[in-house]
Parts: structure tokens; C-alpha cells; sequence
């Protein structure tokens, strides 16, 4: 009979999808340097049998509004640099990108975009950043810009509007170029507009359940199920398991999945990691303390802080019953299934 331990490789053979990584920001500030994914995160990932990552353009508030298409781009610039200087490494730009680097044994790349302030009110850009590889764009973080308004790190106060006229020609030019459009960070209004715009899939690529934590940041019951009824998925988040730092566990993090599984099965449920204790790392104490004002205070999960830990999650959720089929699902299949339909 297998230990636990054989269970787990065997399961992480097909690799692990994590839809939402904060890279491209990690790699402008140390833009200094060279090989840094090679350095700083590879190792990490290889640990965790990473297979594919979602990685994320962010633009501070310190840049907006002025500098924000030059920082996303430099971002762009910087992450494409590093990928085609580092062999196991693969960026990709469709489905059968994503296949290749399977087949390769490479870790493959989707570039991602958290918030749409690099667009500014100018919807060409966004067919500029499809062709430099952008296939996911969520419109807001937690502020308010010319696309829509984001929802905040607390239980009640976000902006009631929904999307403005420009949000609006955005989500349609995310379906006329095969954009998947994530409904992370946007406020409740905008979440419901864009299930109502659109008929493909959407997903959430990083959250948690507000039954567990409760702010807008994170998604209700109802939300949960808007997006089981259109065929996407929710990626699970080891930020905001818990408000409280001693219920901040693996475990917590096992109850988010299983909750969202409840609801709208287990097809509806994959991982969104966002793993970013690094940056806070590198942040000076006066800026952490500004920002962890502004926005929230993150627990950081001791068992699940960064990729190389993922074997955690998967060691729990055997624990808590769920079949190979459904793992598979979770790590890296129901991410897998919306891709192909969208890229």
C-alpha cells in the first residue's frame, strides 16, 4: 500500500496551476539584477511541482496615473527577459503553449493583469498588451479607477456603482480577443454586471470565502454560485483564510475549498496562491505599515507561505477524503478546462 507521501508525487505528477502570482512585481523592483526567477523562485516552484503560474502586472498607487503603462510595460519587458533566459521556463500565449511546456517538463507562464490602470481610458491598449501576451484581466484591485471600483478589506463601504462605460467596452474586448475576464478585488455591483455581460466562463483567480473571512475583498455564498452557473472556477487564497492570525492554518485553508466544493462542486474550486510574504520582505517597516493600513494586515500561513509548500495542500485534502479524481481537478484540472475553452 502506498504511504501518503507516494500518494501525494503520484498526484503532482500532472503538476499544479496556480492562477495568481505577484512576479512581475517582484521583478521591477529588483529590476537591478539578472536571473532573478532563476535565484529567487525557481527552486521554490521545482519544490512544489508548479506547472503553470498566472502571473500578475500590478501597479502601485505610487505611479498612478501618470506612470502606469511605463511600469506595467518595464514589467512586461522584464518578465520576458527573464523566461527566455531561463530554460525551464516557457511563457505562453495559448493552449497549446500550455500543452508544450507540459510535455516539456517547463513551467509555463500566463501573464496576467491586476487592474486595469495601465489602459488608462484607452481600449486599444488592451489589443496591445493581448499581443504581448496578456490572457487575463481583472479590472479593478482594491481602489477605484476609470474601468470600475474595487471592493475594500472590510465587511461593508465599497462603491455601489458598478461598471462605467469603459468597463464596459473593456469585458467586450476581453471576449472579442479571448481575454478570460477574473472578478477578483471588483466590487459586488461590477461582479454581478459582468456575469450579466458576458456568456463565457469567468473566474475569480484569487480569493476567499467571506463565510470564513468577511470583506468585500472576499466573495459571498451568492457569488460563489454565479460563477459555478457559468462554468468557472474560484482559486483559493492562502492570504485571507482567516481575520484571526490563530485560525490562519492549512487547515482554514482546506475549509475555504471545501466550502466553494459544497456549493457548486468540486469542478468550481482550484488554487490562487498568491503567495507574496517576498514582497513584504522587501518592503521598509514605514511603507508596510501604510500599506497593511490601507489595505489589511495578511496572515501568513506557516505550512503554505510559498510554492514549495504545496505538497501541503495536497497532503491535506487526502486527509480530508477527497478522492485522486477530484484533487486532480483541484491542482490543476477545472484551471486546465476553462483555458482550453478560452485561450
Amino acid at each position: 500500500m502506498n504511504t501518503i507521501e507516494e500518494k501525494v508525487s503520484q498526484l503532482h505528477v500532472g503538476r499544479l496551476v496556480d492562477m495568481h502570482f505577484d512576479l512581475p512585481l517582484g521583478l521591477f523592483w529588483n529590476r537591478t539584477r539578472k536571473n532573478i526567477i532563476a535565484t529567487d523562485f525557481l527552486p521554490e516552484l521545482e519544490a512544489g511541482d508548479i506547472g503553470l503560474l498566472g502571473v500578475a502586472i500590478y501597479v502601485e498607487d505610487k505611479y498612478l496615473p501618470d506612470q502606469a503603462l511605463r511600469v506595467a510595460l518595464d514589467q512586461v519587458a522584464i518578465l520576458h527577459i527573464e523566461v527566455e533566459t531561463t530554460p525551464q521556463l516557457m511563457f505562453c500565449r495559448s493552449f497549446t503553449d500550455i500543452q508544450r511546456a507540459q510535455e516539456e517538463g517547463r513551467i509555463g507562464f500566463i501573464l496576467t493583469m491586476e487592474g486595469a490602470e495601465p489602459l488608462d481610458h484607452d481600449p486599444y491598449l488592451l489589443q496591445i498588451f493581448h499581443q504581448l501576451g496578456l490572457r487575463m484581466l481583472s479590472l479593478t484591485h482594491a481602489r477605484n479607477n476609470a474601468a470600475a471600483s474595487g471592493g475594500i478589506f472590510a465587511a461593508a463601504g465599497s462603491p455601489s456603482e458598478g461598471l462605467t462605460a469603459f468597463g464596459r467596452q473593456l469585458i467586450a474586448e476581453c471576449d472579442r480577443l479571448g481575454i478570460l475576464v477574473d472578478l477578483a478585488h471588483i466590487n459586488a455591483a461590477g461582479f454581478e454586471e459582468i456575469c450579466a455581460m458576458t456568456n463565457q466562463p469567468v473566474i475569480v483567480s484569487h480569493t476567499n470565502a467571506r463565510r470564513f473571512h468577511d470583506v468585500e475583498r472576499n466573495i459571498s455564498d451568492n457569488q460563489i454560485k454565479m460563477i459555478g452557473a457559468r462554468g468557472g472556477v474560484i482559486g483559493i487564497n492562502a492570504i485571507l483564510v482567516s481575520p484571526n492570525k490563530e485560525e490562519a492554518t492549512l487547515d482554514r485553508y482546506i475549509d475555504h475549498i471545501e466550502h466553494v466544493a459544497n456549493l457548486i462542486g468540486v469542478d468550481g474550486v482550484g488554487i490562487g496562491f498568491d503567495f507574496c510574504e517576498f514582497l513584504w520582505r522587501q518592503t521598509p517597516p514605514a511603507e508596510l505599515e501604510e500599506l497593511e493600513t490601507k489595505l489589511t494586515r495578511p496572515h501568513f500561513l506557516a505550512q503554505l507561505s510559498n510554492h514549495s509548500q504545496a505538497r501541503n495542500v495536497t497532503r491535506k485534502l487526502i486527509e480530508r477524503g477527497f478522492n485522486d479524481e477530484q484533487i486532480a481537478k483541484i491542482l490543476r484540472g477545472n484551471w486546465l478546462r476553462v483555458l482550453r475553452q478560452r485561450l
